[in-house]
């Protein structure tokens, strides 16, 4: 019986603590409270098994040089297939320019290039801006196929609005372009005055010399795939996945034809990351984005697979409330998403050309992350506490000074009183004795 009663009343003080426990949840810092995240990537963590990239496609990388002072040919090669020319440059002439793509078809007869889709962004000094623009436009633009007939031993502009495009001096200029070429073409970018015709221009054939950087060059893997070589575990701990960092993550290798060298990707730009995250366990998984190598600004998108609603998609600016992030800290956070652990979803990202490599994304469990909200809270409690306590004692102080003052202004009072009275005494005695 006695053992009944004791059941009864420890269910009765559960039952009473479980409003006092959602409120404290409640009360907990968010998940993407900067003090959180600052302890996050400061915690102990593993990398993230992936399987070896999968790498398709060929990679045309315009970057160099990246201060063009001259007119000509930035970069072209002799490329088929599924192509993605990537351009950064910027207008270092004392004049207004442009910067177009062309394709030239060395066939004696026509061809059809499908031109699968292509992005630029308005010309800037601000370069990460720019980043960040490109690669929401990469994201969020709606792939429309056009074809583009290119006559016999002939040229051809890729993209009409890019000959359209005025970039002035020291404004960067930034583009993506995705073609499918039926058979080998030279597909190149070209920096020219406005009023200049491309066709007619090209045919001058100037080539531009690369720069000190050399960033340019052909690579096999405009896009690269990666997945999880198991599926990772709420039960494991953090995790991170680290992208272009040249050693998990190699970087791109090819050759710059018009250098006759060989050329590396630093830092894998205009390549289009497809990671497939698998999870599982249980409650919920966190996910951040980390940039190491130094200022970053970008977005990245996440595709969620539902088997009864189909793919559920989001664009998740990097960083999403400010103009960029990670300038001289490598420990800077920004908080991407919050899902079910047992989700499968992929996280696609392209690194901009602006930016700096490598990132990592930290994949957070919500049993790791819960005790660091209540160790945030638990001290936000206790400074709040040593604050109300030190200003009711600085009131008590305050109010103690004023009991002390105030008799001896009372006495002040009554001595001036006191004094009055004397002396208008002494006057009248004065008047009596005149008389």
């Amino acid at each position: 019986m006695k053992f009944k009663k004791l059941c009864t009343y420890i269910a009765g003080l559960l039952t009473a603590c479980l409003p006092l426990a959602s409120a404290l949840a409640a009360d907990l810092p968010a998940v993407d409270d900067p003090e959180v995240m600052d302890r996050v990537v400061a915690q102990r963590m593993l990398p993230i098994s992936m399987t070896a990239p999968v790498d398709t496609g060929t990679l045309l990388l315009s970057d160099s040089p990246e201060y063009a002072d001259g007119d000509g040919i930035l970069y072209g090669d002799m490329v088929s297939g599924d192509v993605r020319l990537y351009f950064y440059h910027v207008n270092q002439h004392p004049y207004n320019r442009k910067i177009v793509a062309m394709l030239y078809n060395p066939h004696p007869y026509p061809l059809e290039a499908v031109l699968q889709g292509y992005q630029y962004t308005r010309p800037s000094t601000d370069y990460y801006q720019v980043g960040k623009e490109l690669s929401t436009m990469y994201y969020e633009g709606n792939m429309t196929v056009n074809k583009i007939t290119v006559p016999a031993h002939n040229y051809a502009v890729v993209g009409q609005r890019l000959n359209e495009t005025v970039v002035r001096p020291d404004q960067l200029f930034s583009g993506i372009v995705n073609v499918s070429l039926p058979e080998p073409m030279i597909l190149s970018s070209m920096i020219l005055p406005p009023q200049e015709d491309p066709v007619a221009f090209i045919r001058k054939q100037q080539y531009l010399a690369s720069d000190s950087v050399q960033l340019r060059g052909t690579f096999h893997g405009k896009d690269r795939y990666l997945s999880t070589l198991i599926p990772y575990s709420t039960d494991s701990g953090i995790g991170y996945i680290l992208l272009a960092d040249g050693v998990w993550d190699r970087f791109l290798q090819g050759r710059d034809v018009m250098d006759n060298r060989a050329s590396e990707d630093t830092g894998n730009y205009g390549v289009d990351y497809t990671i497939h995250l698998r999870t599982t366990g249980n409650g919920d998984v966190h996910l951040y984005f980390n940039p190491q190598g130094g200022e970053y600004a970008g977005v990245t998108e996440l595709i969620y697979s539902d088997p009864q609603r189909g793919e559920d998609k989001k664009i998740v600016e990097l960083p999403r409330h400010r103009h960029s992030m990670g300038l001289n800290d490598p420990y800077a956070m920004e908080y991407v998403d919050t899902f079910p652990a047992g989700t499968d979803m992929t996280i696609r990202i392209m690194p901009p050309g602006a930016a700096n490599l490598p990132v990592r994304f930290l994949v957070v469990p919500d049993n790791k992350l819960q005790p660091i909200r209540e160790a945030v809270q638990a001290e936000r409690t206790a400074k709040e506490k040593r604050t109300a306590a030190a200003a009711e004692a600085a009131k008590r102080k305050a109010a103690y000074k004023d009991t002390t003052i105030q008799p001896e202004a009372e006495l002040q009072s009554d001595n001036q009183g006191e004094f009055t009275s004397l002396k208008d005494r002494l006057a009248k005695l004065q008047q009596k004795d005149k008389k």
